[in-house]
């Protein structure tokens, strides 16, 4: 056998996604954030989240992050399409993870909206406080 065979690979989709990836990676926050007081005398928002999230001797756990987020989270994010080809040619074609990272947020909001809505996806225990109107 004579000749060669030349082998063309066009590198400039990946070249953008490892400059993308070379730099600080963006972030989405998902949780309570600051800390400004929820109430008068009850402490910061975060406190009061801690307090639900993890339960203590006065307070029934009602985790409204760590188990809806663990649960949840790559169901949704296949559902919103982020591991989708076309979703990965955008990235490629932007050389930008931000966009990409702002749906994960937004997906992340979600799932905690919905935990709300569903009293922790049906995992959370009847609360024995009453709320005066």
């Amino acid at each position: 056998m004579s000749g060669s065979a030349t082998i063309i690979f066009k590198d400039k989709g990946l070249k953008k996604l490892i400059e993308a990836l070379s730099g600080k990676a963006p972030m989405a926050s998902v949780g309570v954030l600051g800390n400004k007081n929820g109430r008068d005398g009850e402490g910061t928002n975060a406190a009061i989240g801690a307090k639900f999230e993890f339960g203590d001797a006065e307070t029934v756990r009602r985790s409204f992050l760590r188990v809806p987020l663990t649960d949840n989270l790559q169901k949704y994010l296949q559902e919103a399409g982020l591991f989708d080809e076309d979703m990965f040619k955008k990235m490629l074609q932007t050389g930008s993870l931000v966009d990409y990272v702002k749906k994960i947020g937004i997906v992340g909001v979600s799932i905690v909206l919905d935990g709300f809505a569903t009293g922790g996806f049906g995992k959370w225990k009847p609360s024995i406080m009453t709320y005066k109107k």
